[in-house]
Formats: structure tokens, C-alpha cells, sequence
């Protein structure tokens, strides 16, 4: 699992600092097509909404990426990151599936990576909770 981490930490933070460069990402673009995507849908006012304000949400989800791949590198805070990267990729699905079927599949790739590195972490914590127990009885 040590090797995973750094490998999708490592894909998180070029997929974060590709979010600068519109030539590798252009996230203005994605939006837009989103935006055309869910018209007529439920999602079409919060397309419509993010694609109007492509900028901040190019700054969110860069830092976001960026910040969920460095908790993966350092090993720290993985519970809340994992939860965190799960949140964040139901949101790209939810808003992105129509313009980019491909985000399905890319996504829940790094779904069931955040799944297994929360479940990793949640029986680590269990063990050392355990742990801490039989010395305080001891």
C-alpha cells in the first residue's frame, strides 16, 4: 500500500499543478462543457454557476488536488484526506459525467484507492486504540 500512496500521492499533485497551466487543463473549458452538458438536468444552475465562476473553482480544485496528493507523500491525515478526495470525487462525477464519460472510470479508480486508504488508516487507529487499552489495564 506504501507504494500506492506515493504513486497516486505523486498523480494528485501533477493533476493539481497541471490545473494552472490551461494547456494541459483547461478548467474553464471542462466547466463550460459541463455547463452544456447538464442543461436541462437538475445540475444545470450549479454548472451554470461554476462555469461562471471558473476561476475560483480552478484555484479549489488545483489546491485540493495539490493538497490531498502531499497528505498521501507525507503520510499524514489520511483519514480526513480520504474522506476528503472521496467528497471531491463524487462532486467531479456528479457534475462531469455527462460532458466526460472517462471521468467515471478514471475517478473511481481513485475512489476505491481513498475507500482502501480509509479503511487502512480506521483499523490502524483500532489497533492503536487497542493497544492503549491493555496498557492502561496493565
Amino acid at each position: 500500500m506504501k507504494y500506492f500512496k506515493y504513486l497516486f500521492g505523486t498523480l494528485y499533485l501533477l493533476a493539481g499543478i497541471a490545473k494552472i497551466f490551461p494547456q494541459i487543463e483547461d478548467v474553464g473549458v471542462v466547466l463550460k462543457n459541463a455547463a452544456i452538458a447538464n442543461q436541462g438536468t437538475f445540475l444545470e444552475r450549479i454548472s451554470n454557476y461554476l462555469y461562471t465562476h471558473e476561476l475560483v473553482i480552478t484555484v479549489i480544485s488545483g489546491l485540493s488536488l495539490f493538497l490531498a496528493g502531499l497528505t498521501l507523500l507525507i503520510n499524514r491525515y489520511l483519514i480526513a484526506s480520504s474522506i476528503g478526495q472521496m467528497l471531491m470525487l463524487i462532486c467531479f462525477v456528479t457534475l462531469l459525467h455527462r460532458a466526460y464519460w472517462q471521468v467515471i472510470v478514471m475517478d473511481t479508480v481513485f475512489f476505491i484507492f481513498a475507500v482502501l486508504v480509509l479503511k487502512e488508516q480506521l483499523m490502524l487507529k483500532k489497533q492503536k486504540n487497542i493497544q492503549l487499552q491493555r496498557i492502561y489495564q496493565s
